[in-house]
Protein backbone atom coordinates (compact mmCIF):
# COMPACT_ATOMS: atom_id res chain seq x y z
CA UNK A 1 0.00 0.00 0.00
CA UNK A 2 1.38 3.50 -1.23
CA UNK A 3 1.09 6.23 0.77
CA UNK A 4 -1.43 8.16 -1.27
CA UNK A 5 -3.67 4.56 -1.43
CA UNK A 6 -3.05 5.09 2.32
CA UNK A 7 -3.90 8.72 2.89
CA UNK A 8 -7.43 8.05 0.21
CA UNK A 9 -8.73 4.75 1.48
CA UNK A 10 -7.96 4.93 5.46
CA UNK A 11 -9.93 6.62 7.73
CA UNK A 12 -10.29 7.23 11.43
CA UNK A 13 -12.90 7.12 13.43
CA UNK A 14 -12.89 10.13 16.52
CA UNK A 15 -8.82 11.57 15.40
CA UNK A 16 -7.36 13.43 18.40
CA UNK A 17 -3.70 14.62 18.61
CA UNK A 18 -2.38 14.76 22.44
CA UNK A 19 0.40 17.07 22.81
CA UNK A 20 2.84 17.12 25.86
CA UNK A 21 4.91 19.88 25.54
CA UNK A 22 7.31 20.77 28.89
CA UNK A 23 9.71 23.67 29.58
CA UNK A 24 12.00 23.86 32.46
CA UNK A 25 10.78 26.94 34.76
CA UNK A 26 13.74 27.24 36.65
CA UNK A 27 17.25 25.08 37.29
CA UNK A 28 19.28 24.92 40.17
CA UNK A 29 21.30 27.98 41.26
CA UNK A 30 19.90 29.81 38.08
CA UNK A 31 19.45 33.55 37.80
CA UNK A 32 15.73 35.33 38.02
CA UNK A 33 16.61 36.64 34.23
CA UNK A 34 17.03 33.28 32.92
CA UNK A 35 13.66 32.20 34.95
CA UNK A 36 12.45 35.42 33.25
CA UNK A 37 13.69 34.07 29.98
CA UNK A 38 11.92 30.56 30.37
CA UNK A 39 8.79 32.02 31.00
CA UNK A 40 8.39 34.25 28.07
CA UNK A 41 9.82 31.25 26.22
CA UNK A 42 6.69 29.23 27.36
CA UNK A 43 4.45 32.44 27.06
CA UNK A 44 5.64 32.69 23.06
CA UNK A 45 4.74 29.01 22.56
CA UNK A 46 1.57 29.53 24.33
CA UNK A 47 0.39 32.29 22.28
CA UNK A 48 1.43 30.41 18.60
CA UNK A 49 -0.63 27.57 19.67
CA UNK A 50 -3.82 29.66 20.50
CA UNK A 51 -3.25 31.83 17.35
CA UNK A 52 -5.56 29.59 15.39
CA UNK A 53 -8.22 28.82 17.99
CA UNK A 54 -11.64 29.85 18.67
CA UNK A 55 -14.33 29.46 21.09
CA UNK A 56 -17.64 28.25 20.67
CA UNK A 57 -18.91 32.31 19.62
CA UNK A 58 -15.64 32.33 17.83
CA UNK A 59 -13.71 34.34 19.72
CA UNK A 60 -9.80 34.16 18.85
CA UNK A 61 -8.31 32.39 22.05
CA UNK A 62 -4.99 34.60 21.21
CA UNK A 63 -7.08 37.95 22.07
CA UNK A 64 -7.42 35.90 25.97
CA UNK A 65 -5.06 33.15 26.49
CA UNK A 66 -2.19 34.39 28.57
CA UNK A 67 -0.42 33.54 31.62
CA UNK A 68 -1.09 34.95 35.14
CA UNK A 69 1.80 37.44 36.83
CA UNK A 70 4.75 35.55 37.79
CA UNK A 71 4.57 36.69 41.26
CA UNK A 72 1.25 34.92 41.42
CA UNK A 73 3.02 31.41 40.80
CA UNK A 74 3.17 30.81 44.08
CA UNK A 75 1.89 27.06 44.16
CA UNK A 76 4.47 24.76 43.15
CA UNK A 77 1.87 23.20 41.14
CA UNK A 78 -1.24 24.16 39.61
CA UNK A 79 -2.78 26.37 36.78
CA UNK A 80 -1.08 29.27 35.82
CA UNK A 81 -3.16 30.36 33.19
CA UNK A 82 -5.24 33.46 33.66
CA UNK A 83 -8.99 33.42 33.33
CA UNK A 84 -9.79 36.22 34.50
CA UNK A 85 -10.59 37.58 30.36
CA UNK A 86 -11.82 34.24 29.26
CA UNK A 87 -15.11 33.77 27.56
CA UNK A 88 -17.95 31.94 29.66
CA UNK A 89 -18.20 29.43 27.65
CA UNK A 90 -14.75 28.56 27.34
CA UNK A 91 -14.57 27.65 31.12
CA UNK A 92 -16.15 24.89 33.57
CA UNK A 93 -16.58 25.03 37.10
CA UNK A 94 -13.65 23.80 39.31
CA UNK A 95 -11.63 23.11 35.99
CA UNK A 96 -8.55 24.83 34.88
CA UNK A 97 -8.78 23.59 31.00
CA UNK A 98 -9.92 26.18 28.18
CA UNK A 99 -12.57 24.16 25.80
CA UNK A 100 -12.39 25.84 22.62
CA UNK A 101 -14.31 24.96 19.37
CA UNK A 102 -13.48 25.44 15.83
CA UNK A 103 -15.23 24.01 12.89
CA UNK A 104 -15.59 20.38 13.66
CA UNK A 105 -12.44 20.40 15.59
CA UNK A 106 -12.85 21.04 19.86
CA UNK A 107 -10.01 21.17 21.69
CA UNK A 108 -8.90 21.37 25.73
CA UNK A 109 -5.83 23.47 26.98
CA UNK A 110 -4.23 23.49 30.24
CA UNK A 111 -1.12 25.46 31.18
CA UNK A 112 0.08 24.15 34.28
CA UNK A 113 3.39 24.35 36.11
CA UNK A 114 4.78 20.68 37.85
CA UNK A 115 7.26 22.11 40.13
CA UNK A 116 10.54 23.47 38.39
CA UNK A 117 8.75 22.95 34.83
CA UNK A 118 6.25 24.54 32.88
CA UNK A 119 3.52 22.15 31.14
CA UNK A 120 1.28 22.89 27.97
CA UNK A 121 -0.92 19.89 27.49
CA UNK A 122 -3.11 20.25 24.63
CA UNK A 123 -6.22 17.83 23.03
CA UNK A 124 -7.66 18.15 19.82
CA UNK A 125 -10.50 16.19 18.51
CA UNK A 126 -12.97 15.95 15.86
CA UNK A 127 -16.10 14.25 17.68
CA UNK A 128 -17.11 10.82 16.48
CA UNK A 129 -20.80 12.03 15.38
CA UNK A 130 -18.78 13.67 12.58
CA UNK A 131 -18.38 10.29 11.34
CA UNK A 132 -14.58 8.74 10.17
CA UNK A 133 -11.99 11.24 8.76
CA UNK A 134 -9.24 11.10 6.46
CA UNK A 135 -5.26 11.04 7.68
CA UNK A 136 -4.61 14.98 6.36
CA UNK A 137 -7.25 15.80 9.28
CA UNK A 138 -4.07 15.28 11.19
CA UNK A 139 -3.12 18.37 9.22
CA UNK A 140 -5.46 20.50 10.51
CA UNK A 141 -5.35 19.06 14.50
CA UNK A 142 -1.50 19.60 14.51
CA UNK A 143 -1.69 23.25 12.77
CA UNK A 144 1.11 25.67 14.48
CA UNK A 145 2.34 23.01 17.06
CA UNK A 146 4.35 20.74 14.98
CA UNK A 147 6.83 23.28 14.69
CA UNK A 148 6.70 24.68 18.33
CA UNK A 149 10.44 25.56 19.50
CA UNK A 150 11.83 22.95 22.23
CA UNK A 151 13.42 23.04 25.20
CA UNK A 152 12.83 20.51 28.23
CA UNK A 153 11.01 18.06 25.47
CA UNK A 154 8.05 17.27 23.82
CA UNK A 155 5.61 14.43 23.17
CA UNK A 156 2.93 14.77 20.95
CA UNK A 157 0.33 11.20 20.48
CA UNK A 158 -1.63 11.11 16.91
CA UNK A 159 -4.90 8.84 18.08
CA UNK A 160 -7.89 7.52 16.15
CA UNK A 161 -10.20 4.24 15.97
CA UNK A 162 -8.89 1.81 13.23
CA UNK A 163 -10.50 -1.80 13.87
CA UNK A 164 -8.02 -4.45 13.07
CA UNK A 165 -10.12 -5.43 9.89
CA UNK A 166 -9.59 -2.54 8.11
CA UNK A 167 -5.48 -3.03 7.48
CA UNK A 168 -3.26 -6.09 7.41
CA UNK A 169 -0.14 -5.84 9.65
CA UNK A 170 2.00 -5.06 7.38
CA UNK A 171 0.55 -1.81 7.01
CA UNK A 172 0.52 -0.22 10.04
CA UNK A 173 3.99 1.35 9.42
CA UNK A 174 2.90 2.60 6.04
CA UNK A 175 -0.40 4.00 7.83
CA UNK A 176 1.21 5.95 11.16
CA UNK A 177 3.89 7.22 9.03
CA UNK A 178 1.57 9.01 6.58
CA UNK A 179 -0.26 10.22 9.27
CA UNK A 180 3.00 11.80 10.82
CA UNK A 181 3.22 13.11 7.50
CA UNK A 182 0.34 14.95 7.65
CA UNK A 183 0.66 15.94 10.90
CA UNK A 184 4.54 17.61 10.16
CA UNK A 185 3.68 18.59 6.49
CA UNK A 186 6.75 16.60 5.02
CA UNK A 187 6.57 13.09 4.08
CA UNK A 188 8.01 10.30 6.87
CA UNK A 189 9.78 7.26 5.90
CA UNK A 190 8.27 4.01 7.91
CA UNK A 191 11.04 2.63 8.26
CA UNK A 192 12.45 4.91 10.56
CA UNK A 193 9.25 4.22 13.06
CA UNK A 194 9.06 1.47 15.92
CA UNK A 195 6.30 -0.37 15.72
CA UNK A 196 5.10 -2.07 18.83
CA UNK A 197 1.35 -3.33 20.72
CA UNK A 198 -0.54 -1.59 23.52
CA UNK A 199 -3.91 -2.32 24.47
CA UNK A 200 -4.01 -4.96 21.70
CA UNK A 201 -3.42 -2.07 19.23
CA UNK A 202 -0.78 -1.07 17.10
CA UNK A 203 1.67 1.73 18.98
CA UNK A 204 4.13 3.13 16.76
CA UNK A 205 7.11 5.45 17.95
CA UNK A 206 9.05 8.50 16.15
CA UNK A 207 11.63 9.43 18.08
CA UNK A 208 13.99 12.76 16.87
CA UNK A 209 16.84 14.28 18.78
CA UNK A 210 16.84 17.90 18.64
CA UNK A 211 19.60 20.25 19.20
CA UNK A 212 17.98 23.46 21.42
CA UNK A 213 20.97 25.10 22.27
CA UNK A 214 24.69 25.31 21.23
CA UNK A 215 27.87 27.04 22.44
CA UNK A 216 31.54 26.75 21.63
CA UNK A 217 31.71 22.96 20.17
CA UNK A 218 28.89 21.80 22.40
CA UNK A 219 24.86 20.99 21.62
CA UNK A 220 22.71 20.42 24.68
CA UNK A 221 19.58 17.84 22.84
CA UNK A 222 16.19 17.18 23.38
CA UNK A 223 13.47 14.52 22.69
CA UNK A 224 10.78 15.54 19.77
CA UNK A 225 9.00 12.17 20.42
CA UNK A 226 5.65 11.33 18.11
CA UNK A 227 3.34 8.22 18.50
CA UNK A 228 0.72 6.83 16.50
CA UNK A 229 -1.78 5.04 18.56
CA UNK A 230 -4.18 3.16 15.90
CA UNK A 231 -7.25 1.85 18.39
CA UNK A 232 -9.27 -1.45 17.94
CA UNK A 233 -12.62 -0.08 18.89
CA UNK A 234 -13.92 2.86 21.32
CA UNK A 235 -13.51 0.76 24.36
CA UNK A 236 -9.79 0.46 23.93
CA UNK A 237 -9.65 4.70 23.40
CA UNK A 238 -11.77 4.75 26.67
CA UNK A 239 -8.84 2.56 28.48
CA UNK A 240 -6.32 4.71 26.94
CA UNK A 241 -7.89 8.03 27.61
CA UNK A 242 -7.19 6.81 31.86
CA UNK A 243 -3.81 6.06 30.41
CA UNK A 244 -2.92 9.74 29.29
CA UNK A 245 -3.11 11.08 32.49
CA UNK A 246 -0.30 8.93 33.57
CA UNK A 247 1.99 9.79 30.92
CA UNK A 248 1.65 13.46 31.70
CA UNK A 249 3.84 12.40 34.58
CA UNK A 250 5.58 9.63 32.68
CA UNK A 251 6.54 12.29 29.50
CA UNK A 252 7.94 14.71 32.30
CA UNK A 253 10.22 12.18 33.66
CA UNK A 254 11.13 10.73 30.39
CA UNK A 255 11.73 14.10 28.75
CA UNK A 256 13.97 15.69 31.76
CA UNK A 257 16.40 12.54 32.16
CA UNK A 258 17.60 13.09 28.22
CA UNK A 259 17.82 17.00 28.97
CA UNK A 260 20.10 16.42 32.18
CA UNK A 261 21.72 13.62 30.84
CA UNK A 262 22.45 15.94 27.91
CA UNK A 263 23.97 18.57 29.85
CA UNK A 264 25.73 16.25 31.77
CA UNK A 265 27.56 14.91 28.93
CA UNK A 266 28.77 18.42 27.82
CA UNK A 267 29.74 19.02 31.95
CA UNK A 268 31.73 15.82 31.81
CA UNK A 269 33.58 16.51 28.36
CA UNK A 270 34.45 20.08 29.92
CA UNK A 271 35.38 18.48 33.23
CA UNK A 272 37.32 16.06 31.75
CA UNK A 273 39.83 19.17 29.97
CA UNK A 274 40.04 20.95 33.17
CA UNK A 275 41.13 17.99 34.82
CA UNK A 276 43.88 16.93 32.00
CA UNK A 277 45.12 20.28 32.28
CA UNK A 278 45.85 20.24 36.32
CA UNK A 279 47.18 17.14 35.59
CA UNK A 280 49.60 18.61 33.13
CA UNK A 281 50.87 21.17 35.91
CA UNK A 282 51.06 19.25 38.72
CA UNK A 283 53.42 16.83 36.27
CA UNK A 284 54.74 19.41 35.01
CA UNK A 285 55.35 21.76 38.22
CA UNK A 286 59.31 21.75 38.38
CA UNK A 287 59.44 23.10 34.66
CA UNK A 288 56.57 25.44 35.26
CA UNK A 289 57.37 29.51 36.52
CA UNK A 290 55.04 29.89 39.41
CA UNK A 291 54.80 33.71 40.53
CA UNK A 292 52.09 36.08 42.30
CA UNK A 293 49.92 36.33 39.12
CA UNK A 294 49.43 32.13 38.66
CA UNK A 295 48.55 31.66 42.03
CA UNK A 296 45.54 34.05 41.99
CA UNK A 297 44.44 32.38 38.87
CA UNK A 298 44.51 28.79 40.23
CA UNK A 299 41.71 29.98 43.17
CA UNK A 300 39.27 30.94 40.15
CA UNK A 301 39.78 27.70 38.14
CA UNK A 302 39.39 25.44 41.07
CA UNK A 303 36.44 27.32 41.97
CA UNK A 304 35.02 26.98 38.34
CA UNK A 305 35.74 23.52 38.42
CA UNK A 306 34.29 22.84 41.72
CA UNK A 307 31.05 24.43 40.39
CA UNK A 308 30.78 22.31 37.85
CA UNK A 309 31.88 19.22 39.45
CA UNK A 310 28.41 20.20 41.76
CA UNK A 311 26.14 20.27 39.15
CA UNK A 312 27.00 17.19 37.63
CA UNK A 313 26.47 15.91 41.19
CA UNK A 314 22.76 17.87 41.23
CA UNK A 315 22.37 16.22 37.66
CA UNK A 316 22.71 12.62 38.74
CA UNK A 317 20.53 13.11 41.54
CA UNK A 318 17.75 14.90 38.85
CA UNK A 319 18.12 11.86 36.78
CA UNK A 320 17.60 9.32 39.57
CA UNK A 321 14.95 11.38 41.22
CA UNK A 322 13.25 11.25 37.96
CA UNK A 323 14.17 7.43 37.33
CA UNK A 324 12.03 6.67 40.44
CA UNK A 325 8.85 8.70 39.54
CA UNK A 326 9.26 6.61 35.90
CA UNK A 327 9.36 3.06 36.88
CA UNK A 328 6.15 4.08 39.75
CA UNK A 329 4.23 5.43 36.07
CA UNK A 330 5.11 2.43 34.51
CA UNK A 331 3.60 0.60 37.20
CA UNK A 332 0.25 2.88 37.54
CA UNK A 333 -0.10 2.26 33.73
CA UNK A 334 0.59 -2.00 34.36
CA UNK A 335 -1.52 -1.36 37.58
CA UNK A 336 -4.47 0.59 35.57
CA UNK A 337 -4.34 -1.52 31.86
CA UNK A 338 -3.79 -4.92 33.32
CA UNK A 339 -1.01 -4.70 30.58
CA UNK A 340 2.83 -4.01 30.24
CA UNK A 341 3.59 -0.44 29.06
CA UNK A 342 5.06 -0.12 25.29
CA UNK A 343 8.49 -1.84 25.41
CA UNK A 344 9.79 1.41 24.29
CA UNK A 345 9.50 3.16 27.28
CA UNK A 346 10.26 -0.18 29.11
CA UNK A 347 13.68 -0.38 27.61
CA UNK A 348 14.46 3.37 28.92
CA UNK A 349 14.35 2.45 32.24
CA UNK A 350 17.61 0.18 31.76
CA UNK A 351 18.79 2.81 29.66
CA UNK A 352 18.02 5.41 32.90
CA UNK A 353 20.01 2.83 34.93
CA UNK A 354 23.08 2.82 32.79
CA UNK A 355 23.01 7.08 32.64
CA UNK A 356 23.06 7.44 36.30
CA UNK A 357 25.60 4.40 36.66
CA UNK A 358 27.59 6.42 34.00
CA UNK A 359 27.63 10.04 35.30
CA UNK A 360 28.89 8.64 38.89
CA UNK A 361 31.63 7.28 37.39
CA UNK A 362 32.37 9.95 35.78
CA UNK A 363 31.80 11.52 38.94
CA UNK A 364 34.17 9.18 40.69
CA UNK A 365 36.93 9.56 38.21
CA UNK A 366 36.73 13.34 38.25
CA UNK A 367 36.42 14.49 42.15
CA UNK A 368 40.15 14.21 42.58
CA UNK A 369 40.22 17.17 40.40
CA UNK A 370 39.40 18.98 43.76
CA UNK A 371 42.37 18.19 45.67
CA UNK A 372 44.79 17.93 42.70
CA UNK A 373 44.21 22.04 42.85
CA UNK A 374 44.31 22.62 46.25
CA UNK A 375 47.14 20.62 46.56
CA UNK A 376 49.15 22.07 43.12
CA UNK A 377 47.58 25.74 45.17
CA UNK A 378 49.54 24.82 48.21
CA UNK A 379 52.86 23.94 46.29
CA UNK A 380 52.51 27.40 44.56
CA UNK A 381 52.06 29.29 47.19
CA UNK A 382 55.18 27.58 49.29
CA UNK A 383 57.13 28.14 45.93
CA UNK A 384 55.67 31.87 45.91
CA UNK A 385 56.49 32.42 49.11
CA UNK A 386 60.33 30.89 48.77
CA UNK A 387 60.75 33.16 46.17
CA UNK A 388 59.27 35.97 47.00
CA UNK A 389 61.73 35.56 50.49
CA UNK A 390 64.16 35.01 48.42
CA UNK A 391 63.33 38.28 46.08
CA UNK A 392 63.19 40.05 49.72
CA UNK A 393 66.60 39.33 51.02
CA UNK A 394 68.00 40.25 47.60
CA UNK A 395 66.49 43.79 48.34
CA UNK A 396 67.35 44.03 51.87
CA UNK A 397 71.04 43.39 51.08
CA UNK A 398 70.96 45.62 47.98
CA UNK A 399 69.37 48.83 49.92
CA UNK A 400 71.88 47.64 52.84
CA UNK A 401 74.72 48.24 50.59
CA UNK A 402 73.19 51.42 49.07
CA UNK A 403 73.02 52.42 52.80
CA UNK A 404 76.75 51.46 53.02
CA UNK A 405 77.80 53.40 50.22
CA UNK A 406 76.08 56.22 51.28
CA UNK A 407 77.21 56.49 54.91
CA UNK A 408 80.50 55.94 53.53
CA UNK A 409 80.00 59.08 51.02
CA UNK A 410 78.56 60.90 53.72
CA UNK A 411 81.55 59.95 56.07
CA UNK A 412 84.02 60.60 53.73
CA UNK A 413 82.59 64.23 52.73
CA UNK A 414 82.61 65.10 56.44
CA UNK A 415 86.27 63.71 57.36
CA UNK A 416 87.84 65.48 53.98
CA UNK A 417 86.27 68.73 55.22
CA UNK A 418 87.26 68.56 58.69
CA UNK A 419 91.03 67.34 58.28
CA UNK A 420 91.67 68.80 54.48
CA UNK A 421 92.98 71.76 56.65
CA UNK A 422 95.40 70.59 58.94
CA UNK A 423 96.81 68.18 57.05
CA UNK A 424 97.44 70.62 54.12
CA UNK A 425 98.72 73.02 56.60
CA UNK A 426 101.31 70.43 57.74
CA UNK A 427 102.02 69.48 54.54
CA UNK A 428 103.08 73.16 53.91
CA UNK A 429 104.81 73.37 56.94
CA UNK A 430 107.53 70.82 56.41
CA UNK A 431 107.47 71.76 52.10
CA UNK A 432 107.57 75.51 52.10
CA UNK A 433 109.95 76.88 55.48
CA UNK A 434 110.39 80.03 54.40
CA UNK A 435 108.00 80.76 51.89
CA UNK A 436 105.55 83.30 52.91
CA UNK A 437 102.44 81.54 50.84
CA UNK A 438 102.33 77.91 50.25
CA UNK A 439 103.40 76.53 47.12
CA UNK A 440 101.06 74.96 44.32
CA UNK A 441 102.62 71.19 44.58
CA UNK A 442 101.88 71.40 48.82
CA UNK A 443 98.30 72.17 48.53
CA UNK A 444 98.02 69.58 45.83
CA UNK A 445 99.62 67.09 48.15
CA UNK A 446 97.88 67.96 50.93
CA UNK A 447 94.34 67.83 48.81
CA UNK A 448 95.00 64.70 48.22
CA UNK A 449 96.04 62.91 51.36
CA UNK A 450 93.22 64.67 52.55
CA UNK A 451 91.50 62.27 50.01
CA UNK A 452 92.78 59.27 50.59
CA UNK A 453 92.33 59.36 54.39
CA UNK A 454 88.74 60.54 54.17
CA UNK A 455 87.70 57.62 51.82
CA UNK A 456 89.71 55.07 54.60
CA UNK A 457 88.16 56.79 57.08
CA UNK A 458 84.46 56.80 55.72
CA UNK A 459 84.85 53.19 54.42
CA UNK A 460 85.63 51.75 57.71
CA UNK A 461 82.07 54.23 59.57
CA UNK A 462 80.37 52.59 56.35
CA UNK A 463 81.43 49.07 57.22
CA UNK A 464 80.61 49.41 60.74
CA UNK A 465 77.32 50.45 59.82
CA UNK A 466 76.65 47.58 57.23
CA UNK A 467 77.22 45.13 60.12
CA UNK A 468 75.03 46.92 62.55
CA UNK A 469 72.36 47.06 60.49
CA UNK A 470 72.94 43.42 58.77
CA UNK A 471 73.95 41.50 61.46
CA UNK A 472 71.43 39.90 64.65
CA UNK A 473 72.05 41.94 67.22
CA UNK A 474 72.64 38.97 70.64
CA UNK A 475 71.21 40.52 74.22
Amino acid sequence: MNPTQTSTTIKLLSPTLHLYHYVLRNSLNERPETTDKRRQFFQENLQNLSTHLTSSTNKRASDFVQLIPIEQELAPSGNVLDFTTVPPECQKPNNDRLYLETGIIHSRLVARRLNDTYLLRFTSYVPSIHQEQALPIFANLGEHIANLPLELGQTVILGGILPNSYYSPSDIPQIAANCLSQYYGTQINPNNLRVEEFLNSPFCIYAQPVTIQKFNNYAIESIHLSCVFLYQDPTIEQQADKVYRIFQDMLLSYHKIHFFHSQSIILKKILSQQYEAIERLTEDYNQQKWDSQSLKKLPQDSLDYYKKLSFLQDQSKTVGVNLKNYQECLRQIQQQTGQTPPQFFTEFEQEISFYREQMEANIGFLSPGIQLYEKLMLSVQTQVSIDEAAHQNQQNQQQAKLGQILAGVGAAIGVGQIIEAPITATVSHRLDKGKPEPSIASSWLGASLSVLLSIGIGYCISLAVYRWFTQSKVS
